[in-house]
Parts: C-alpha cells; structure tokens; sequence
C-alpha cells in the first residue's frame, strides 16, 4: 500500500509506534476545530469521532445492524475494516459505546497497519487470544478516544490530582462497605469509572460516559496512564 492509498488529499507517514499513529489522528481533527466550535460542538470528546477521522482518510463509515461471518453458523463480527473498498464497518448490535471504541479500533489498524491489513474482521475474543496487532489496535482505539491530557484533566476538575493515592477515605468514597480490594481485578478504577459523585459527593457524569465508551475501557485506561497509586496490595475492612 502506499502513502496515498488511504486517502488522495492526505500524505501518511509510517508510524514507528501507537503513539505516533495517534497524534497523527489527533492533529487531524485539530485542524477542524474551528468549524466543531462554529457548530456549537465545545466538548473536545465529541471531535474525537471515528466516522470524522475515517472521513478525513477518505473512508467511508458505517453503522449497520449486523455484520454476518459466516451465515450459516450465524457467527458475527464487531466490525470490518475493508481497504479495498476503502470503507468500515461497524455493527450496531453492539451498542454505541462499543461501536465507537470499535470503530476507533479499525482505524488502528487502517493508520498503523499499513501494508499488513487490507480486510480485517474484528471479532469476540478471550483477551489471551488477541495477537500484537489486536492490542495494537485496542491501543490505538483507547488512546485515540481517551487522550491522557484531557483524561487528566477530568480526573483533576472531579476528583482529584493524579495519581490519586489511596487510603481509607478513597477507598470508601468508591467502594463503600465493599469487603475485598484486588487491584490486579481494576475493582478501584471500575468504580472510578462508573461513578456518578465528584470527590464532593456532588452528581457528575460518570467518567465512562463523559468519554463515551464502556466501564471496561475506562477502567483499563485509567490504569495504563495509572490514575490511582495503591500504598497496599489489597484491604479488608473486616479486620
């Protein structure tokens, strides 16, 4: 594939990492962020949209009710990223905040696999079955729709400075009378990521919702950029 394959009106480089391929993205939509304020769309989130990137690589994007595999078995796919018709797909049946992160996901793949990918069918997996280029583009979907700098940001104006540390009072603002504490299960970051209370006991948007995608997604991303700081490995309140 060529630099030009993706689109004829934008040159891409090769990307030498994750990261790159998602500043590369991320500056794209910079450039529209004039005419996102002139429409009345002020929350950054919202400009960090897989169908407007997929648009700015000459993309056609999609969201349709289902995506068949293999029709007679009635195996499925989450999403299709087809290079040779220039287009993805994304299945509906999913959910929104799915489709978005899935979306996001064959993107990935379309900027940083160039030359590796020209259809990919992205499917249900066990995490363990997911090969480098599956965690490459989950990288990519999860840095792409949760930037650090504006994740931080967030954290700061409704909870507090990351890495936040964490100590009793933490520890029951978002568990609660929660018994057991496993911070290999992302319990903390779950609940940070669902919670609907700033450190104040005022009513927020929950984290997950602000950024629209899944607890799941939010609570991984908040520990790649290590939003909380555990003093102890685990906690029992009934000693």
């Amino acid at each position: 594939m060529s630099r030009h394959d993706l689109a004829t009106n934008v040159e891409l480089p090769r990307f030498f990492n994750v990261d790159a391929a998602v500043d590369y993205a991320h500056g794209l939509l910079r450039r529209r962020r004039h005419e996102f304020k002139g429409r009345g769309i002020l929350d950054p989130v919202d400009w960090l949209s897989p169908s407007t990137l997929a648009e700015m690589l000459g993309l056609t994007y999609e969201v349709i009710p289902r995506i068949d595999l293999d029709r007679e078995d009635g195996r499925v796919a989450l999403g299709l990223l087809d290079l040779s018709k220039r287009s993805v797909l994304v299945s509906e049946e999913i959910g929104l905040e799915a489709a978005r992160y899935t979306g996001a996901h064959e993107l990935g793949h379309a900027l940083y696999h160039q030359g590796r990918v020209r259809q990919h069918w992205e499917r249900e997996l066990d995490p363990a079955e997911r090969d480098p280029q599956e965690r490459e583009a989950d990288q990519f979907a999860a840095r792409f729709l949760m930037p650090e700098s504006l994740l931080i940001r967030r954290l700061r104006e409704n909870f507090s400075e990351p890495p936040i540390r964490i100590d009793e009072k933490w520890l029951y603002f978002l568990l609660g009378d929660q018994i057991d504490l496993d911070p290999q299960k992302l319990d903390l970051e779950y609940a940070l990521a669902r919670s609907s209370r700033n450190s104040s006991y005022q009513q927020i948007i929950p984290l997950h919702q602000q950024f629209k995608v899944s607890k799941k997604a939010m609570a991984i991303r908040l520990q790649e950029i290590r939003a909380l700081s555990y003093p102890v490995t685990s906690y029992r309140t009934d000693l």
